[in-house]
């Protein structure tokens, strides 16, 4: 596993809760899901993958898609609205 750089963007109540909407963040999760879990532990983080939804680069993706060097991975809460 190599160390990647990303850019993380949070929206809603994600990001009040990690307190940024968007944060350089390094790690070496090899997926949106690996990526998710270990922003997890951190405690500041609190919807899961059956609730809240990952894109890469701006495109929705699966919880299985890979991240890269460079990605930007953004997390959306559900939204309501009428």
């Amino acid at each position: 596993m190599s160390l990647k750089h990303v850019t993380v963007r949070y929206f809603a109540l994600v990001g009040a809760r990690r307190g940024t909407q968007t944060e350089p963040y390094e790690t070496t999760a090899e997926t949106t899901r690996q990526l998710l879990h270990e922003i997890q532990q951190t405690g500041r983080f609190p919807l899961t993958t059956n609730i809240v939804k990952a894109a890469i680069n701006d495109e929705f993706v699966d919880w299985d898609a890979p991240i890269h060097d460079g990605d930007q991975v953004t997390f959306l809460p559900p939204f309501s609205g009428g």
